[in-house]
């Protein structure tokens, strides 16, 4: 990086860490936690619409290809958002964005209730995605304007973990009342709403100078939106590969693994009590897996849990009962919620630290590109084999990264033997 570059990235950071021990100065913390809190309660009330959504309609019998197309737009909202998220939250900062992108969601949670036509929830999903992906590219930005690389993985397992609790959570909301009128759809609302309270509380610290400092060194990584993932291609291929494949894998457990268990004969407890649990399961290996990246080159760890999820993949498809389903889903499910993080820890370690918000906005366009493709692919298969396509789907998403994963490890040993 040039002198320059260091230069702006001593003052982007120099606020937002203990100069004497590289640990997140005191007002970090505080904010962080804030913006942590906000984005728990956001994250409980999406969990609870997505595999709400899901159960209205197959309940309302949509077509599976229907149901995979309405899940989909959120993916492609998430996807706009992604792109465009950025250049907002360089205009106004993280607080800013955060509170007019959940603003904007708890409108869209309303309006599920007026009409149960999919293009209107098509429309819905598009805009839900859309803010969501704003707000996560406020927190992972944020997040990795204060990391650095020693220990980038545990800081984005602490975000994982309350990602995957609090989504978790908010499938046990399912059961809470009848799932077919507007009261959940009320309390969606409520809790997006809830999420504004401790962000426009936080205190604003330095760190909001990470969100401008992208332009400072313009040939030195990537920029916003699609050039961005462009030059992400060009210096961390696998941690793209990585983001396509979670936003691949997530949105078919999100969108369509609800829809198989129905079709499945489970009735709606037994579908909220299963998300709800699995998701909470993936929080088990959120921190060693994390740890072991912070410790081992992080392709080793991407390669490891891409040929667990293959072979428990297999294991599902040819082996579906029940007395294999539940511990061998559960593995599955935890491993899928890693990928995201092991992919976007090794993007940041190969990119300069002035170029986090064009870094997470390219990331979070490949991983919703990955989710708009998932559910659409997934319901195909599905379609053509039977339910068990899903895992059909899986295996095969799974195994390619595995391949990426093996060819980068490779390239990187062959550099290393030229040397």
């Amino acid at each position: 990086m040039s002198t320059d570059g260091l230069q702006c990235e001593t003052r982007a950071n120099a606020g937002a860490r203990d100069v004497h021990t590289g640990a997140p100065a005191p007002g970090v913390v505080s904010s962080i936690s804030s913006l942590l809190l906000g984005f728990a309660l956001l994250v409980m009330g999406n969990g609870l619409l997505g595999t709400l959504i899901a159960l209205r309609m197959v309940h309302a019998n949509f077509p599976s290809m229907t149901v995979g197309f309405v899940q989909a737009a959120y993916y492609a909202g998430f996807m706009l958002g992604a792109w465009r998220g950025g250049s907002l939250i360089a205009r106004i900062g993280h607080h800013r964005a955060f509170a007019i992108f959940a603003a904007v969601a708890t409108c869209t949670a309303l309006g599920y209730a007026v009409s149960t036509q999919p293009l209107i929830w098509g429309c819905l999903r598009f805009m839900t995605g859309f803010c969501l992906a704003g707000i996560f590219t406020v927190m992972e930005s944020w997040l990795n304007g204060v990391a650095r690389n020693a220990w980038r993985g545990r800081v984005f397992s602490v975000y994982l973990i309350t990602t995957y609790l609090c989504a978790g959570t908010g499938q046990f909301l399912v059961s809470t009342t009848d799932p077919y009128g507007f009261e959940l759809f009320s309390l969606v609302g409520c809790l997006f709403a809830a999420s504004l309270v401790p962000v426009t509380l936080a205190r604003s610290v330095a760190a909001e100078t990470s969100a401008h400092a992208h332009d400072s060194t313009p040939e030195s990584g990537p920029g916003l939106g699609l050039d961005g993932v462009r030059s992400l291609c060009r210096l961390a291929p696998l941690g793209l590969c990585g983001c396509l494949a979670a936003g691949l894998l997530s949105s078919v457990f999100y969108s369509l693994y609800p829809v198989y268990m129905r079709n499945a004969g489970y009735p709606v407890p037994a579908v909220s009590r299963f998300m709800g649990t699995a998701l909470i399961a993936a929080l088990l290996p959120q921190w060693p897996v994390a740890y072991l990246s912070d410790h081992v080159d992080r392709r080793w760890v991407i390669l490891a849990v891409s040929l667990l999820l293959t072979l428990s993949s297999v294991t599902l498809f040819l082996f579906h009962g029940d007395g294999v389903l539940q511990p061998v889903a559960y593995l599955y499910v935890s491993l899928i919620f890693t990928v995201y993080g092991l992919s976007i820890a090794h993007a940041n370690d190969r990119v300069p630290s002035t170029h986090r918000v064009a870094t997470s906005a390219g990331l979070l366009l490949t991983f919703a590109l990955g989710g708009s493709a998932g559910p659409v692919i997934a319901s195909l298969v599905m379609k053509w084999v039977g339910p068990l396509g899903i895992y059909l789907f899986t295996m095969t998403v799974t195994a390619v990264l595995a391949i990426q994963a093996l060819l980068s490890v490779s390239a990187r040993r062959g550099m290393a033997s030229a040397a």
